[in-house]
């Protein structure tokens, strides 16, 4: 039976003993006169050596070149699968939206979705290989070397990212997905989510970009199936802010995949994915930050996000699954104590904006660190959510919370508050 004939390969080192080449596979063999991934001849400067043997017994059948055409045929596969994925995650938001879903309930129910998304993708790609006559190169025969070499670089990759972005911004930014699913504060939502990120994710991902689409672009060359599937990988995670990103990752798996066979690239992706899940987790116990605006000094849970100066807030943080405090303050000349300013609120006598809805009833005086506060529940663009109000000398500091449904949350806003010191000049008084 004819076989591949090799291009690209070289001689490592050569003696009576072993001779050790790479294949243009880029497989590593050790004394046999064919490649035991791909079946490629050893190079002819080796021909005839006395360290190469035959082993015809564990080649590997000839796998025929697929035609330029699969090549089409399998892109036009793959964009049809990140159009689904598109019209999936559009249809999700419009019910959320309409229906006013918590992000919270959102996000574990874009887990069941996420989960049947990959399973059909799985199960499409591989009845168009067999359609094509595509072969993903699973790395079996090397399982052991590969998942180990895909497992360094994958945990390397995030571990450098991470740092790089850590001491580039002064404290850490968590992937968006980790983050989610790492602040949901439910095991049973963490659970599925290692599941949808460390397995299904990486296991579905490198069977459609590199086993599938890849393979059917290997007769245009490894620089442009590499790159082109990057591209693909990239678009399909629908965040063209981090286009860039994504592409580079892309390239890292797919030159794995190009090494190793899916073996190295999964175990790449999965480590990746998983670390970027263990640093979200970390990061969310981890110490709170201190942020300043407008004189006074609060402590902001790692996780959040924040921003001064947003249309009138002194402070804006958001939290990885929707919950915002926002704190603000407004200057008022001859304001009363404390006490009156809870009787005017709850006699209606105060004005509030018609996004923020008061329960009247949960209007209490509470002691605190930064001095005496009005504190009240309240629904906020139409979500629970809670109000403080501390008096200083004409100055009255306001934090608004808007919940994103999750207890953790409200326990985290608590905490600010509590750790919220006024100005000097603005102490609380009665």
């Amino acid at each position: 039976m004819a076989r591949r004939s090799n291009s690209g390969s070289e001689v490592l080192h050569a003696d009576d003993w072993s001779t050790l080449w790479r294949c243009g596979c880029g497989y590593g063999n050790a004394g046999r006169d064919r490649c035991l991934m791909c079946g490629a001849r050893a190079p002819e400067a080796a021909q005839g050596s006395s360290g190469l043997h035959a082993e015809a017994e564990v080649l590997p059948p000839t796998r025929p070149e697929p035609a330029p055409t699969a090549g089409r045929k399998a892109t036009r596969t793959v964009a049809a699968i990140i159009v689904l994925n598109l019209l999936i995650q559009a249809v999700e938001v419009g019910i959320f939206v309409t229906n006013h879903i918590e992000q919270a309930a959102a996000i574990r129910i874009s887990l069941f979705s996420g989960l049947a998304y990959y399973a059909l993708a799985a199960v499409w790609v591989l009845g168009r290989s067999a359609e094509l006559g595509l072969r993903p190169r699973p790395g079996f025969a090397t399982a052991l070397v590969g998942a180990a070499e895909g497992f360094v670089i994958g945990g390397a990759t995030a571990i450098f990212l991470f740092g790089v972005i850590r001491i580039a911004t002064g404290r850490p930014v968590l992937d968006p997905t980790a983050a989610l699913l790492t602040a949901q504060g439910s095991i049973a939502a963490l659970l599925m989510g290692i599941v949808l990120v460390a397995i299904a994710a990486p296991v579905v991902e490198e069977l459609v970009f590199r086993g599938f689409l890849a393979e059917a672009l290997r007769h245009r060359g490894k620089k442009s199936a590499v790159l082109l599937s990057a591209i693909a990988f990239s678009l399909a995670h629908l965040r063209l802010a981090q286009f860039r990103y994504y592409v580079g990752m892309g390239v890292i798996l797919a030159l794995v995949y190009w090494r190793r066979g899916l073996v190295g690239s999964i175990a790449a992706h999965a480590t990746f994915n998983g670390m970027l899940m263990l640093m979200a987790a970390v990061a969310g116990h981890g110490p709170a930050i201190d942020v300043q605006a407008s004189g006074f000094t609060v402590a902001i849970p790692p996780t959040y996000r924040t921003a001064t100066g947003v249309f009138g807030d002194d402070l804006v943080a958001t939290g990885p699954t929707g919950a915002r405090v926002e704190f603000a303050h407004t200057d008022i000349p001859g304001l009363p104590p404390v006490d009156q300013i809870a009787r005017d609120v709850a006699q209606g006598r105060v004005p509030f904006p018609p996004e923020l809805r008061i329960d009247y009833s949960s209007i209490a005086v509470l002691p605190m660190p930064a001095g005496p506060a009005v504190s009240m529940t309240a629904k906020v663009n139409d979500r629970d959510g809670r109000m403080v109000l501390i008096r200083a000398p004409g100055r009255l500091w306001i934090a608004v919370f808007r919940s994103d449904g999750t207890n953790r949350s409200m326990v985290e806003f608590d905490a600010m508050v509590h750790s919220w010191r006024l100005p000097a000049t603005a102490s609380a008084s009665s």
